[in-house]
């Protein structure tokens, strides 16, 4: 099971935290007075009275609070489909810097527009990590090389991907429209390169993976921590593609046949012959024939015993080597060469069994 990035990870622990208060059954004081101040998720949701007083918290706050049970659980889906994957593209240090951006900016952009829209249309307070969430697929859309992409069985263009799931997501409880628009306008902003003169280099992102808390978190156990640099996180993309030796099973090849014991008879009595006897050896290799690619056929050879050179023997006459029939009679040959009778009369009675 491939392990949950860190950053992500945090993400939705300090949603659960700051959103428990409006999870858990409510709290009845002796005087009924209801709820404490700051009790309530309202207590960090993005509001304009509340920032103009000086709550400027709310600026960030806000991405972690949901209303009910609902959002959170379609909150916790967004985050670690949308937040993981953008983790994984430009790293974890940047990832935590670009979401405080994302928050801030978005927020600023959405003070800005509700105040213009005051007296037109009823807008509710913006919470939940979804603003975020389009903020980046803005991000890693404007940055795509892809031109189409299928969604929900449909081949849509990319640039529609994001107002599609603007539709989507106008149905999640407590989602606010307006902040989702602003989010996609931010992240459309800085994918384009517009705000590349304020933009992090990848050499400054990878001083800070040995800062804190960036340098603790490489050592939680269980989690993953993406580097900021391209080159390291190619590089454990290809330790995971390359498999151990050993973790796939290998293909067994069934070895050669052992060689089959040859039978070579004794000569019948009364038969002397002086040439020496004829070796024979069977060894089964496997040669292609003429048959089907790969298909092998069995070929014995013969060999015959090392026998010194014509030079070396003994010319005929009276140290001469004559070999004899089975009647006794020599048989003529030229000086220097043996009789080839005695060789094929012994090869007679070589037979060679192959199992």
């Amino acid at each position: 099971m491939e392990r949950l990035p860190v950053a992500t990870l945090l993400v939705a622990l300090i949603s659960l935290l700051v959103s428990a208060p409006c999870l858990l059954p409510p709290r009845l004081s002796l005087g009924a007075q209801g709820d404490q101040p700051g009790d309530s998720p309202s207590a960090f949701s993005l509001r304009p009275e509340a920032v103009r007083e000086g709550q400027v918290y709310r600026l960030v706050s806000y991405i972690f609070v949901y209303g009910n049970v609902i959002s959170l659980v379609c909150g916790a889906v967004v985050i670690w489909y949308f937040s993981s994957n953008f983790e994984k593209t430009v790293g974890t240090a940047k990832h935590c810097l670009l979401m405080l951006a994302f928050a801030i900016s978005l927020a600023l952009l959405y003070l800005l527009l509700r105040a213009a829209l005051a007296g037109l249309l009823d807008v509710a307070d913006a919470e939940g990590f979804t603003p975020v969430a389009f903020a980046m697929l803005g991000t890693s859309i404007a940055r795509s090389r892809m031109r189409r992409t299928l969604l929900l069985g449909v081949n849509l263009r990319m640039a529609l991907v994001p107002w599609f799931l603007l539709g989507m997501a106008w149905f999640i409880p407590s989602s606010s429209l307006l902040g989702n628009v602003c989010g996609l306008l931010v992240g459309n902003i800085y994918g384009y390169g517009y705000c590349s003169g304020v933009d992090l280099t990848e050499l400054t992102v990878s001083r800070l993976d040995q800062k804190l808390p960036f340098r603790l978190w490489k050592r939680i156990p269980g989690l993953k921590y993406i580097p900021a640099s391209l080159a390291e996180r190619r590089a454990s993309q290809t330790r995971k593609l390359n498999p151990v030796p050993g973790s796939y099973p290998t293909q067994s090849y069934l070895s050669s046949p052992p060689l089959a014991p040859l039978l070579v008879p004794a000569q019948p009595p009364g038969v002397h012959s002086s040439a020496p006897p004829l070796a024979c050896t069977a060894a089964p290799a496997l040669h292609h024939g003429p048959g089907a690619p790969g298909e092998s056929w069995p070929q014995n050879h013969l060999r015959a015993p090392s026998e010194p050179s014509p030079a070396s023997l003994p010319l005929s006459g009276p140290d001469g080597w004559t070999p004899r029939q089975a009647d006794g009679a020599g048989i003529h040959q030229a000086p220097g060469f043996r009789a080839a009778g005695a060789a094929s009369g012994a090869a007679e009675f070589c037979r060679v069994h192959v199992g």
